[in-house]
């Protein structure tokens, strides 16, 4: 066996080198443990320590009974990152409305190259039906979400998802009454959505500045009630 720290690095390295000569791709299954240990001469412990820290980052997914699994789900390790950085309030509610504020606008920037009619009509849909929901806050933020989900899936970039969506779950494991507290009055889920219907109408028109517009106002008012609030 080698005699080194930390082996279990061995492994993690000799799996990243697998999926990066694509002699591994995603969706398809590590060799088994027994088989890795023998190759690299280290311990079984030593491959599992691996395959932990793997499936913790992302990078696998253990499956009970069956083996493990290549999936580089790299927003599970982000929400746990991003998780862990609030709950040692090293991040705060203004620091991911500032983050998302930025990668939103760079989002709808890319979206207005790519998306489709029917793309923009799902985001009409959400807008309209928000704007005709009731009291129902949970139901309220859910489609609030989703215009947003839907506008960072219309920029193509991954990287821009995950790290979006990381960030809303954030907010929903810590600060569940952010988005509820926002809509909670018929005047601030009129005037955020008013900046949604802005953004709808720039995305038919192609118009990069007239969405920044409306997207720069829907996160002012979405700053001056965390202020307001003190979330």
């Amino acid at each position: 066996m080698r005699s080194t720290e930390k082996t279990y690095e061995i492994v993690i390295a000799y799996v990243k080198k697998m999926i990066m000569n694509r002699d591994l791709l995603v969706g398809e299954k590590l060799p088994p443990e027994r088989e890795i240990a023998e190759h690299l001469q280290v311990s079984r412990n030593s491959v599992r320590e691996a395959i932990r820290i793997m499936d913790m980052t992302g990078i696998i997914s253990s499956q009970q009974g069956s083996g493990n699994y290549i999936t580089c789900d790299f927003q599970k390790s982000m929400v746990e990152t991003m998780s862990m950085m609030f709950a040692m309030d090293k991040i705060t509610p203004n620091h991911i409305s500032q983050v998302r504020r930025a990668l939103e606008i760079q989002a709808f920037s890319m979206a207005v190259k790519y998306a489709t009619e029917e793309e923009i009509i799902q985001i009409e849909t959400y807008v309209n039906e928000l704007d005709a929901a009731d009291d129902d806050d949970e139901h309220n933020a859910q489609l609030d979400k989703n215009i947003h989900y839907t506008l960072a899936k219309l920029s193509r970039n991954v990287l821009i998802i995950d790290i979006l969506e990381a960030l809303s779950a954030v907010v929903d494991i810590f600060i569940r009454n952010m988005r509820t507290e926002i809509l909670n009055t018929e005047e601030r889920k009129g005037g955020l959505n008013e900046c949604h219907y802005r953004l709808v109408d720039a995305l038919r028109e192609r118009d990069v500045n007239k969405g920044i517009d409306a997207m720069n106002l829907h996160f002012d008012m979405i700053d001056a009630v965390l202020k307001e609030e003190k979330l």
